[in-house]
C-alpha cells in the first residue's frame, strides 16, 4: 500500500501543463572517504523524459573528488560524461568538467548562537555551492556546441529524529535552490539563466546506505518567446552506497 501511494503521488506531481517536460531520474551514488581530507564519488544517473516536446533517454556518469582544507570550505572537481538519444533518433554525447567551492560559513556560525532543546540548530545545515562548468555537446551529425556557465546553489538539510542526518536510522528533509548563469553564446536548448528547485525527504539507514526522493522543478527563460516559464517537473530516486 505504501508503494502504491508513493507511485500515485509521483504520477500526480508529474501531471501538469502539456508543454512542461515531465521526467524520471535515478541515481546510484558510490562514495568513499579516502581520508579526512579527500572524498571520492561516482554518480551513475539514468534519466528519461516521459512527456514534452520530445521524448528522450539519457545516462550520465559523473566522477567527483572533494577536498576539505578546513571546516569552512570544500573544494570540488567533477566531470559529467553523458549520452542522450531522443525521439528523432538524434544522439548527443556530453563531456562537461566542473570545478567549485562550497562555503559552510553560516552553518558553522550557528554554534555561537544560543539555542535550547526545542529549537536545536544542530539539526540544521546550511551551505552555498558555487561551480564553474564548461559544457561540450557533440552530435552524431558531426556538429558540436560549447558553453561556459556558473552555477550557484543554496543547500539546506534538517535532521528530524536525531541531531545529525548522518546518524543511523535518521530521517531528514533537504531543500536547495540553484541558479544557472550562462556565459557567451547559448547552446541549442534555447534556455538560459535557468533556476532549479529541489526538495524532498531522505533516510540514513546506516553509515553505508542512504536513500533520497527528490522533487525537482526547473524554471527557465525561453529565448524564442522571451518569457520565463515552468520548464520541467522531475522525480529523482537516489540510492547512496558508501565504502
Amino acid at each position: 500500500m505504501r508503494l502504491f501511494s508513493l507511485l500515485m503521488l509521483c504520477s500526480l506531481i508529474l501531471s501538469g501543463q502539456e508543454n512542461t517536460s515531465r521526467q524520471i531520474w535515478g541515481n546510484l551514488v558510490l562514495g568513499s572517504a579516502h581520508n579526512d581530507k579527500v572524498y571520492l564519488e561516482l554518480d551513475i544517473e539514468p534519466k528519461t523524459q516521459t512527456a514534452g516536446t520530445l521524448t528522450w533517454h539519457n545516462v550520465d556518469m559523473t566522477p567527483l573528488i572533494e577536498y576539505y582544507p578546513n571546516r569552512w570550505i570544500d573544494l570540488t572537481a567533477e566531470a559529467v560524461m553523458g549520452y542522450t538519444k531522443d525521439s528523432l533518433r538524434i544522439k548527443t554525447y556530453e563531456i562537461s568538467p566542473r570545478i567549485g567551492v562550497r562555503f559552510h560559513i553560516l552553518g558553522n556560525i550557528r554554534q555561537y548562537i544560543p539555542n535550547d532543546n526545542i529549537l536545536s540548530f544542530e539539526r540544521f545545515s546550511f551551505s552555498t555551492l558555487i561551480r564553474y562548468e564548461y559544457r561540450n555537446l557533440y552530435y552524431d551529425n558531426g556538429n558540436a556546441e560549447h558553453q561556459s556557465r556558473f552555477r550557484v546553489r543554496i543547500e539546506t538539510k534538517t535532521a528530524i529524529n536525531h541531531k545529525k542526518y548522518s546518524e543511523e536510522n535518521t530521517f531528514y528533509l533537504f531543500a536547495d535552490v540553484e541558479k544557472y548563469f550562462n556565459i557567451g553564446e547559448d547552446i541549442h536548448e534555447l534556455f538560459h539563466h535557468k533556476t532549479r528547485v529541489r526538495i524532498g525527504p531522505g533516510y540514513t539507514y546506516d553509515k553505508k546506505h542512504r536513500f533520497e526522493l527528490l522533487f525537482i522543478y526547473d524554471y527557465a527563460y525561453d529565448t524564442t518567446y522571451k518569457e520565463r516559464r515552468h520548464d520541467a517537473t522531475i522525480i529523482d530516486f537516489r540510492y547512496k552506497l558508501y565504502f
